[in-house]
Order: structure tokens, then C-alpha cells, then sequence
């Protein structure tokens, strides 16, 4: 029985001064390191980052992801927030 880490907080102002990160994630059963590139979308309340990843990952993995970076998902799956945030928490970073 394999026991889960805890989760660990990436660095957001420097994943959003990099402009990308790698994160491990859980992907068809096997933990595998995907790379995230910072991309800016427009909105009513400005410029929000996401975190944009091309591949298809379980909604439960971006999820994690969202939470840890404390930073909004753009996947081809959909867009994936951290616990109690929207998209004008992020304006303007």
C-alpha cells in the first residue's frame, strides 16, 4: 500500500515570474512529470494567469495542481480552480 505525500505549496511568484513549471502528476496510473506553461486570459475583471497544460489529466489531478500552485488550470478538459476561488481572484497577477 503505497501512502500519498502530503500536499506541498509551489511557489506561485515563481512559477508566474518563469513563465512555466513541471509538476508530477497521477496520468493513466502512473506518476509522470507534465509540463504547465503560464498563459494570460482576458476577462471582465482583467488579465487572469492560468497554468496551461496540453496533455488530458484526471480532473481530480488539476485540481491538486490548482490548490498546490494556488493558481487557476487551463486544460483541454476545462478550467480548474483552487477551493473557493473564481477567476477575479486572480486579476492582476
Amino acid at each position: 500500500m503505497e501512502s500519498e505525500a502530503p500536499p506541498q505549496k509551489l511557489d506561485r511568484a515563481k512559477i508566474l515570474s518563469d513563465g512555466k513549471v513541471e509538476i508530477a502528476v497521477r496520468h493513466s496510473s502512473m506518476r509522470q512529470r507534465l509540463p504547465f506553461v503560464v498563459v494570460r486570459e482576458k476577462t471582465p475583471a482583467g488579465l487572469v494567469p492560468y497554468l496551461k497544460v496540453e496533455r488530458w489529466v484526471d480532473a481530480s489531478e488539476l485540481l491538486r495542481v490548482a490548490a498546490e500552485a494556488d493558481l487557476p488550470v487551463l486544460a483541454p478538459s476545462g478550467k480548474y480552480f483552487p477551493p473557493k476561488k473564481k477567476a477575479s481572484d486572480y486579476a492582476g497577477l
